[in-house]
């Protein structure tokens, strides 16, 4: 903006100043005598107010942005705590304590793995050195130590009983008892938190499998094991199917078990010398890219390999043709779910929507509460053009020995699994 000269009137449209002249000295119709010049400085002024009139809703909308705009920098700018200030914070980063959650928990699953040590818990005198162990259970509530073992075309099973007299559980060979001895494979041992063992056996002389679910003594007060009387020996109930796994409820009155079978999923409920075997449905539709088909019935698309129970009423079956389905104990209905990158070997829960699968080459985890992607009408892992689910996480060091196998300890957030010994590792043993 032009200054103000006194006695001076400044023209903007001829950019130059004009004298003003006396109005009784001007000649008529001059443009900068003192009348004229007052006239047109009132022109000027009704013509700005005009255009700011005509300007204010831009310039409120202006002003309103800068506002929200200088509330938005203010809530996003980060702002240094006062008790960052401390002399003795800048320590803290030197000596690493402050980590993010995930490093903590990888340093604390570290801690606890590097406590584990190698302990023999106690040697079954029947088993030679040829006679391989299988499975290995023990009661948390009475500490009886069971476990099965197969050489050549016999299995057998047995129990251990622990001193009571000590403060930690401690087996001799006096406490061993053997359950019972078959012709048969072990296929799964199964351990119920109301007491109740079951073994599943197959493999049998003409083919045939069997159920022997059997009742474990608790200690009495003297802390001897008693067998009941009407149980001496272990039921047995046959069956067509190969089984192949099993797995406690982990709550309810009664036992209650799920099994994998070479005929889909069955569950066996019971108590005493009443059990029932009853075959669950399974899963006739898949939802893929297009409409809902049916899936072929064949002995491929059947076999169940593993069971979790994910909760007290849906059970999660594993095949052999790498899909996971879920079955509701309320509704009785059964869905395809997931679909792994090979064929389903383990399942473990982490907690009621998320499990670990293996399969021969695979590790990975997942989520249920994720839509279903991946499932195909005919899977085969052993095609080119398998594909799997989009996996929540995934182990990428998972090499298993001989058959896949891990663990996990959900308190601890812990997974366990062996791996194979690799001849050409440069420091010899285990990778």
């Amino acid at each position: 903006m032009n200054r103000e000269i006194p006695g001076f009137y400044y023209d903007t449209e001829k950019k130059k100043y004009f004298r003003i002249q006396a109005s009784h000295a001007a000649a008529p119709g001059a443009q900068y005598s003192k009348d004229a010049v007052k006239r047109k400085r009132k022109e000027q002024e009704v013509g700005y107010f005009l255009d700011l009139y005509r300007d204010a809703p831009d310039i409120l909308q202006k002003q309103q942005r800068r506002v929200r705009l200088s509330r938005r920098v203010a809530t996003e700018t980060i702002k240094k705590a006062p008790i960052l200030s401390h002399p003795l914070i800048g320590a803290d980063k030197e000596i690493g304590s402050l980590l993010s959650q995930n490093v903590k928990r990888e340093h604390y699953a570290l801690a606890y793995a590097s406590q584990m040590r190698w302990k023999q818990l106690h040697r079954f005198e029947p088993w030679p050195d040829d006679y391989s162990i299988k499975h290995v259970l023990r009661n948390n509530r009475s500490g009886i130590l069971i476990a099965s073992g197969y050489r050549g075309g016999e299995s057998s099973v047995s129990v251990c009983f622990p001193d009571c007299d000590q403060e930690k559980w401690t087996y001799d060979r006096t406490m061993e008892r053997v359950l019972f001895k078959a012709p048969y494979r072990v296929s799964s041992l199964s351990l119920s938190h109301t007491g109740y063992l079951l073994a599943t056996m197959d493999s049998g002389p003409s083919g045939d499998s069997f159920l022997a679910p059997r009742m474990l003594p608790d200690p009495d007060e003297g802390g001897d094991y008693r067998w009941p009387h009407s149980f001496a020996h272990p039921i047995r109930i046959r069956t067509t199917p190969s089984l192949w796994c099993s797995s406690p409820c982990p709550v309810g009155p009664k036992p209650l078990f799920a099994i994998g079978t070479s005929h889909g999923l069955h569950t066996l409920e019971g108590i005493g010398s009443y059990w029932s075997l009853s075959k669950k449905p399974y899963p006739n539709d898949v939802v893929t890219d297009q409409p809902i088909l049916r899936r072929p019935q064949d002995s491929s698309h059947a076999v169940v390999f593993t069971v979790e129970w994910l909760s007290s009423n849906v059970i999660a079956a594993g095949l052999k043709d790498s899909s996971i389905y879920l079955h509701d104990l309320r509704s009785g209905g059964t869905a395809t779910r997931l679909q792994h990158s090979d064929g389903v070997s383990k399942i473990r829960r982490v907690d009621e929507y998320r499990l670990v699968v293996a399969g021969m080459n695979s590790l990975r985890m997942y989520d249920i509460r994720f839509p279903p992607n991946g499932l195909q009408r005919s899977p085969n892992p052993m095609h080119h053009r398998h594909i799997s689910t989009r996996p929540y996480l995934t182990f990428p060091d998972y090499s298993p020995s001989f058959f896949p196998d891990f663990d996990l300890c959900p308190e601890l957030g812990l997974l366990a699994s062996g791996k194979h010994h690799l001849s050409h590792s440069p420091k010899g043993g285990l990778p």
